[in-house]
């Protein structure tokens, strides 16, 4: 639904995103949950998160979010965001109905937040101004890009807090725990906070960030498995006789984003459930910098302009470090063959179909 043309990409600040806005509150109304939208300034628009209470026996609480916003529409074309990000609301709103039948020892609250793809904004506001202060938010659950369930379930920040791991144990689904719990989604919103924090993630694919991540290609059955372990996972920490405690990871801190529009294009596909030294490729957009220069899927870089990349977020962050223009070099392995590779990055262009 979220997907649909009439909500023209969701964009920050348009109609299209108060409409969706709209339909997410509407939904929740019907859950017997009241919306509370909750405005918010950044990059040039007014941006709303839309949230939801569902209120327990104490006044401790765990968020559930995912973000709404997606990149909005350029003449006739529409970044419909089926998979970034309306798979993770519809799963929300699946689990607030789910949830609602039975009071929570500990309160939920449902966020929608907006304002995601520009630099996190939404999410950002709400750690400032939480409807349940941070000291009692006990863990946030982040849903963003679950429509494509493949072999595993990738669940990034189990490390940060002590029970994650242990809620998890008997997942019926394969699951792979990237080290770095850091990313460019809401939960890092929250562990900045020092909030336990997790986010669940189906992988990249080539319709990323595209006009072609459309209804279609969405898993609806892996997606109500993905519901299944999450309303699991959630009622474990709402409903646990002792809170999550925080762990703090000692990883590299993501710097504040620059605007999406500065941001180097390489146009690679990195596979997050790579468990071996450095970051495997699932794939390589056809005609970017990264095929220019020759590489292909299953490749795994191993150094970015002379720096180890030991794993996929400190392959993202020596990415994103750089600026369009910059010639690099890149050193990735061919199974055993070492391969060095100069590359020259573009810019990242929304209009990219």
């Amino acid at each position: 639904m979220l997907a649909g043309d009439g909500f023209e990409g969701r964009e920050t600040g348009t109609e299209g995103e108060k409409a969706a806005g709209e339909f997410i509150a509407a939904v929740l109304r019907g859950r017997n949950i009241e919306p509370v939208l909750q405005e918010f300034p950044g990059h040039g628009a007014k941006g709303t998160n839309v949230l939801g209470v569902l209120r327990g026996a104490s006044a401790e609480a765990v968020v559930v979010g995912a973000h709404y916003d997606h990149l909005g529409r350029k003449g006739e074309k529409i970044w419909s965001g089926a998979d970034d990000n309306a798979s993770g609301v519809a799963v929300l709103l699946e689990l607030a109905r789910r949830l609602s039948y039975r009071r929570p020892r500990r309160t939920i609250v449902f966020a929608s937040f907006s304002g995601e793809e520009a630099g996190l904004f939404g999410s950002k506001h709400y750690v400032k101004n939480p409807l349940v202060p941070l000291e009692q938010t006990v863990a946030m659950v982040n849903l963003d890009m679950v429509g494509r369930l493949r072999e595993k379930l990738l669940v990034f920040g189990t490390g940060t807090g002590d029970q994650f791991r242990a809620f998890l144990e008997d997942s019926p689904l394969a699951l792979a725990f990237p080290n770095d719990p850091f990313g460019p989604s809401d939960h890092t919103s929250f562990i900045l906070k020092g909030v336990p924090s997790v986010h669940l993630f189906t992988g990249s694919h080539a319709d990323y960030h595209k006009p072609t991540d459309t209804p279609e290609k969405i898993d609806y059955e892996g997606m109500l498995r993905i519901a299944d372990l999450v309303e699991t996972l959630v009622r474990r920490i709402a409903d646990a006789p002792r809170r999550m405690q925080y762990v703090k990871v000692e990883t590299a801190v993501p710097a504040e984003g620059a605007a999406p529009g500065a941001r180097p294009y390489f146009g690679s596909m990195p596979d997050y459930g790579f468990e071996g030294k450095g970051c495997r490729l699932e794939g390589v957009a056809p005609g970017s910098p990264a095929d220019q220069a020759g590489l292909k899927a299953g490749d795994v870089v191993v150094a970015i302009g002379g720096q180890d990349v030991p794993e996929v977020n400190a392959y993202s962050r020596a990415l994103f470090s750089k600026k369009p223009g910059d010639e690099i070099e890149v050193t990735y392995l061919r199974g055993v063959e070492r391969v060095t590779v100069k590359v020259t990055l573009a810019a990242r262009k929304q209009t990219e179909d």
